[in-house]
C-alpha cells in the first residue's frame, strides 16, 4: 500500500501538477482497502481538527506576503541593501540577507523568487559563479522553514509535535545559530576568492526608482522585528499574524496612499508593482490569499494521509525495524532524521516528512525522556531543511523554474541545507553527554 501511495504522489512531479492530486488519489485508494471505514474517517478528520488554526495561518502567510511589499517593508530593505553591497563579501552578503528576511516572511520559495532573485541578479551582474550564489540565497531562504514564527512548516512541526513556539524557539536556535555561523564564515571564505565589481550607477537608479515610488523609511524595520518579539514573549502566533497583516494595511491605506481597491486586490491575488522599472517589478510580485490555496489543500490531505496510514498501521512495520535497539538519546534523533528524510525523499515534499514521524514518535520520545520540542527540532533539521537539495523534489523543481539552474548544480554550495542534520544530531549527542 505505501509503494501505490509513493506512486500517486510521485506521478504528480513527473506530471507537473499539484501534489495535492496525488494525495487525493492515495487517500481514495486508501479508504477503499479500508473495511472499518468510519473509524478511519474519524481518525482523519481528528487530525484535521488538530491542526485546523495552521489554515489560517498559510491564508494569513499569502496576505502577509502582499502586506509586506505595499507598506513598503521589503522595499525599504532593498533600498538599503543596495547601500551596504558596495564594498562587502556577495556571497556572505546574500546568506544573510535572505536568511533575515526569509525569517520574516516565513517562506523559503517567497523569499527566493523575490528578494532572493534580486541577489541572484545582482550577483550574477558581479560575475559570481550562478549555481556558488544561488546555493548562498537557497541556504538563506530555507531557514524560514526551520525557524520563522510565521512559517507554514514551522508551524505544522509545532502542531503536529504539540508544543508552541517559545519552546521550540529555544530548542532550535543554539544548533541554528552553530550551522548559521559556520555557514557564514564559509561563504565569507569562497566569497573572499571571487572577484566582483559594484555597478554604482544601476544601483542607484535601483535606489531612485524606489524613492519615487514608496516612502522609505528605517521606521518600517520594526514591524519585522515586533514579529520576533511577540513570538518569544509566547504571544499566539495567529495573533501575531493578524497583528501584523492589520498594522501593514494601516501602513499601506494611509502612510503609502494605496487605495482600498488596490490593497483589497493585493490581500486576495498577490501584490504586483508597477514602477516603470522592470527589474525592481520583478521582484516586488508575491503573494496573495488565492495562491495559497494550493498549500493549504495540499497540507489538509497530508494531514488526512497521515490519519488513515496511521490508522492501518502501515508505517509502523517500517518504522519498527528502523528504531529497533534504539538505546540512546543520540541514536533516536539520528534515526528520527533518517525516518524524515526518507519521507521527504519520496513523497517529494516536506509534509509527510513533517507530520508523520512528528505524530507517530512522539511517545518514543517520551519513553526516552526527551522532550517533544527535540523531535521538531530533528524534524525541521532533517527532513525539512534537506528538501531543496533534491533535484526531484517540488521545491527544487520551482527553483529550476525560477532560475533555470538545478539542483544537481546548485546542491553541493547550499551549505546549510546539509550541514543542518549533522549539526543537530551532534548537538544532540554533546546535550545527552552532559546530562
Amino acid at each position: 500500500m505505501l509503494i501505490i501511495v509513493i506512486l500517486c504522489i510521485a506521478s504528480c512531479v513527473v506530471l507537473d501538477i499539484s501534489l495535492f492530486w496525488g494525495f487525493l488519489a492515495a487517500i481514495i485508494i486508501l479508504t477503499a482497502t479500508i473495511k472499518n471505514k468510519k473509524t478511519a474517517f474519524r481518525t482523519a478528520v481528528e487530525g484535521v481538527k488538530t491542526c485546523r488554526s495552521l489554515y489560517f495561518i498559510i491564508l494569513l502567510l499569502g496576505a502577509n506576503i502582499s502586506i509586506w511589499m505595499s507598506s513598503g517593508i521589503i522595499p525599504t530593505t532593498i533600498y538599503y541593501g543596495f547601500d551596504k553591497i558596495a564594498g562587502v563579501n556577495f556571497l556572505a552578503f546574500a546568506f544573510i540577507c535572505t536568511g533575515l528576511l526569509s525569517t520574516v516572511m516565513g517562506t523559503g520559495l517567497g523569499t527566493l523568487s523575490t528578494v532572493g532573485l534580486a541577489l541572484f541578479g545582482i550577483g550574477k551582474g558581479f560575475g559570481l559563479p550562478a549555481p556558488i550564489l544561488l546555493g548562498a540565497i537557497v541556504s538563506g531562504a530555507f531557514i524560514s522553514d526551520k525557524i520563522s514564527p510565521v512559517s507554514a512548516l514551522t508551524n505544522l512541526t509545532i502542531e503536529v509535535t504539540g508544543i508552541d513556539y517559545k519552546m521550540y524557539f529555544k530548542a532550535a536556535i543554539g544548533p541554528l545559530l552553530i550551522t548559521g555561523l559556520i555557514t557564514g564564515i564559509l561563504y565569507y571564505i569562497i566569497g573572499s576568492t571571487m572577484v566582483t565589481t559594484v555597478d554604482t550607477a544601476i544601483l542607484g537608479s535601483y535606489q531612485e526608482t524606489l524613492l519615487a515610488n514608496y516612502k522609505i523609511t528605517p521606521l518600517l524595520f520594526l514591524i519585522p522585528a515586533a514579529i520576533i518579539i511577540m513570538a518569544l514573549s509566547g504571544i499566539n502566533v495567529l495573533k501575531n499574524m493578524l497583528a501584523i497583516f492589520t498594522t501593514g494595511s494601516l501602513i499601506t491605506l494611509f502612510y503609502q496612499n494605496i487605495s482600498i481597491d488596490l490593497w483589497f486586490k493585493a490581500v486576495i491575488f498577490g501584490y504586483k508593482a508597477n514602477t516603470g522599472q522592470p527589474f525592481i517589478d520583478s521582484i516586488l510580485k508575491a503573494g496573495g490569499i488565492l495562491p495559497m490555496i494550493e498549500v493549504l489543500l495540499i497540507v489538509t490531505a497530508a494531514i488526512v494521509l497521515n490519519g488513515l496510514l496511521t490508522h492501518q498501521k502501515t508505517m509502523e512495520p517500517i518504522f519498527d525495524k528502523i528504531l529497533a535497539n534504539t538505546t540512546s538519546k543520540t541514536s533516536l534523533v539520528f534515526k528520527t532524521g533518517i525516518i524524515s528524510i526518507f519521507l521527504t525523499s519520496i513523497t517529494c515534499d516536506q509534509t509527510i516528512g513533517i507530520v508523520v514521524p512528528g505524530s507517530i514518535l512522539k511517545q518514543k520520545y517520551d519513553d526516552m525522556n526527551l522532550k517533544h520540542e527535540v523531535l521538531a527540532r530533528t524534524i525541521s533539521d532533517t527532513g525539512t531543511i534537506i528538501a531543496p537539495l533534491e533535484f526531484w523534489n517540488v521545491n527544487s523543481l520551482i527553483i529550476l523554474g525560477i532560475t533555470g539552474i538545478s539542483a544537481l548544480q546548485y546542491a553541493p554550495y547550499a551549505i546549510l541545507c546539509y550541514l543542518s542534520p549533522i549539526i543537530t544530531i551532534l548537538y544532540t549527542s554533546i546535550r545527552a553527554r552532559k546530562e
